[in-house]
């Protein structure tokens, strides 16, 4: 398990940090963090000297085109890094978490860390340009490069979960049998939280509204999205609280209850505990 004494507190200018060749280090000890990281060497890189670095214990060579996927809470270290060659970029999970769609594949994202040029020619080579893309946008910031830039991760982990299904998922005993089946109710359930929030959802009327039993949804829900059901919940009512408090004239108290909170005193402190600011806070904040 990730140590407190290697834990790297990442401080991001925008929503995206990307990292170029001359701020990649030569090598950098054992830490963790909070973000997702995509380490990539370019596919005109040196080869003189590959850079190594490892994951979880597990070392890994780097070829020209290669992609390290590294995901929060991992061990990982640059132990080599030659003539700084590489080039990255971090973000917050959260930016998947607000799209349902990907969801379920969070999971699957998570067991992949290197994307080989010579295995998988395609897909490495559309996330390097999707990479120098984003790169190439921050260097040379402009009216809305923070959208573009999240665009274009988005555009790649679709390309990259597209990947998954047509050929890992599609390849698998566990597809044939029906996973990719439970993705897509699982989706369905994700919709059908968002868009039902405000009212009194239970565990056992979503997993009804799918035809899944509750006991095999609760397990299925949190092994999918890495959310139990009460909290990916909770995360949908503070993002409908979040919209009423920036586009409504309406009292605080009444926007708990439209956010489907059955009391104040407990929407203020989950509110808190999510958004590390009180909902009266948020919205003077917003208004500014």
């Amino acid at each position: 398990m990730a140590n407190s004494k290697h834990y790297e507190n990442l401080h991001f200018d925008h929503m995206i940090n990307t990292i170029n060749t001359d701020f990649f280090p030569e090598s950098f000890p054992l830490h963790w963090h909070k973000y997702i990281e995509i380490i990539a060497l370019p596919e005109d890189a040196d080869i003189g000297r590959a850079p190594t670095l490892s994951i979880n214990q597990t070392v890994y060579q780097m070829a020209p085109g290669d992609i390290l996927l590294i995901w929060p809470g991992e061990l990982h270290e640059i132990i080599e890094n030659t003539g700084r060659q590489l080039i990255g970029l971090q973000f917050s999970i959260t930016v998947f978490n607000e799209l349902p769609d990907f969801t379920p594949f969070l999971n699957l994202f998570r067991t992949f860390h290197h994307i080989r040029q010579l295995g998988t020619p395609e897909l490495a080579q559309s996330m390097q340009i999707h990479l120098r893309h984003m790169l190439s946008v921050q260097d040379t910031p402009k009216t809305f490069s923070g959208v573009e830039t999240l665009i274009c991760l988005y555009e790649m982990f679709m390309e990259f979960g597209s990947y998954l299904k047509n050929t890992v998922l599609k390849d698998t005993e566990q597809y044939s049998s029906g996973a990719g089946k439970t993705i897509e109710k699982i989706n369905i359930a994700c919709s059908y939280i968002i868009e039902n929030c405000e009212n009194e959802l239970t565990l056992e009327s979503t997993a009804d509204y799918i035809g899944f039993s509750a006991c095999y949804f609760s397990r299925i829900f949190k092994q999918f999205t890495n959310y139990n059901f009460v909290e990916y919940l909770t995360l949908q009512r503070i993002k409908r609280a979040q919209l009423l408090l920036s586009d409504s004239d309406m009292t605080i108290t009444e926007i708990s209850y439209q956010a489907g909170f059955k009391s104040i005193s407990t929407f203020n402190r989950v509110f808190r505990q999510y958004k590390g600011c009180s909902p009266g806070e948020y919205r003077k904040y917003y208004l500014k």
